[in-house]
């Protein structure tokens, strides 16, 4: 594919705002035109690597590897070469921290001691890992009774704050995904690293009958990056999904709804840039990326612009979905991707060729690259901002079912580089 693409957008006044303040790159990266996709199978193609994140210094990767076709596993942890973008060592198996589940596996958080990830093990106890370096870390069992019910087990990132919080999904009776009918509602629970062994309780949601998912996990929990405030689904008076936030810098944390249009928002991503508060959410289930922002004293966010892929090779493209921001030579970006169009939210997914794609954000004029073939099926694209170039790691599942499916690691080029590159 060839050169950037012009996106479909809408400005309203907040990014005129936004991109007159600290937006004003303080070095303008050199974009490459025109591009050509590029990606690269790195790791052991023997592996199964499952949920690949960077730590928010992006000197390590967390991820799960998959060894069983029961959801079982173990959370590795690696370094990551800035310079080349190359796994330190190159299988990825750094740092073996614990075994775990495909439910239970670790994310990476931030804090003002430096990096570090949770998750569960099999028996349903926490774990914190902080990566010492690139084959060693420090493991410490955090003092919460233990509870194989939970999943979805996320810190935040806080790089200017002593510790922070943890936050997990509880499912009513038994270990499962976010449709597993078994269980009857689902809770949004957190604890303060400070005081692990009080768990607190934000939400609980009824999940709808069947398969459905409770709008917490439509609208997928998260912390909003750089802030102790979470971000979730949650339905309004019109069956509209909107968006809860419960902030913790508050002294009456909430939640409270804060946003208020027409179209469901689906997997906001929630983020702190440039003084304003920003969510990035897929819409109503179509190839669609809503921005919205608010100053930290408004009540609402506001949709500022829509993010439309412009030029999909897929039949039926839609689900936009894993927004991601990038922050480059002082400029925000956001990777994405979307599926063709299927049965389901699991088929769309899981089941459909996909394409991942890298666009602008608050910059004019507004820019977008297709950074993957439009053949194979593609999931969680992550970015890494190496020292003079952005990369976008990506999975790819090798079989049926995303929990015992084989996952194929792929790291993609952007365009996005500095002079000299």
């Amino acid at each position: 594919m060839g050169c950037f693409l012009v996106l479909v957008w809408t400005v309203f006044f907040p990014v005129e705002l936004l991109s007159r303040s600290a937006l004003a790159a303080d070095s303008s990266p050199r974009i490459e035109e025109p591009f050509t996709p590029r990606s690269v199978r790195v790791g052991d193609p023997t592996v199964s690597y499952a949920n690949v994140e960077f730590t928010a210094d992006m000197r390590y990767m967390v991820w799960f590897e998959l060894t069983d076709r029961e959801g079982n596993g173990v959370v590795w942890h690696c370094a990551v070469d800035p310079s080349t973008g190359d796994l330190v060592p190159a299988d990825g198996k750094g740092f073996r921290a614990f075994a775990s589940t495909a439910l239970g596996r670790a994310n990476p958080g931030f804090d003002r001691d430096g990096a570090y990830y949770v998750g569960m093990d099999r028996s349903g106890n926490l774990f914190l890992v902080r990566p010492t370096g690139p084959t060693a870390g420090e493991v410490r069992q955090l003092p919460v009774p233990p509870d194989p019910t939970r999943r979805a087990i996320y810190p935040t990132v806080l790089p200017d704050q002593e510790g922070g919080y943890v936050f997990w999904i509880k499912n009513e009776r038994v270990p499962g995904g976010a449709g597993d009918p078994r269980n009857r509602w689902v809770e949004l629970q957190y604890i303060a690293l400070e005081n692990p062994e009080v768990v607190h309780v934000v939400e609980r949601q009824v999940r709808p009958p069947g398969r459905g998912f409770a709008p917490l996990d439509v609208g997928f929990a998260r912390w909003m990056r750089g802030k102790a405030a979470l971000t979730y689904g949650s339905k309004d008076e019109n069956g509209v999904l909107q968006v809860r936030v419960f902030d913790l810098t508050l002294p009456d944390p909430g939640p409270r709804v804060t946003t208020r249009d027409h179209g469901d928002k689906i997997d906001p991503y929630s983020w702190v840039f440039a003084g304003l508060e920003v969510l990035l959410p897929g819409m109503d289930a179509q190839a669609r990326l809503g921005v919205y922002t608010r100053a930290p004293s408004q009540a609402w966010f506001e949709p500022t612009a829509v993010i439309v892929p412009p030029a999909s090779r897929l039949r039926t493209p839609a689900l936009a979905q894993s927004a991601e921001p990038i922050v480059f030579c002082g400029q925000a970006y956001v990777v994405y991707q979307i599926n063709d169009r299927g049965s389901s939210f699991w088929d769309v997914t899981f089941g459909q060729a996909g394409e991942i794609w890298l666009s602008t954000l608050f910059q004019f004029p507004q820019r977008q690259w297709l950074l993957t073939d439009s053949v194979t099926f593609k999931a969680e694209p992550e970015p890494l901002v190496g020292e003079s170039q952005v990369w976008v790691f990506y999975s790819v599942m090798e079989g049926d079912n995303p929990l015992t499916a084989h996952w194929g690691l792929y790291r993609a080029d952007t365009p996005l580089r500095t002079e000299g590159q």
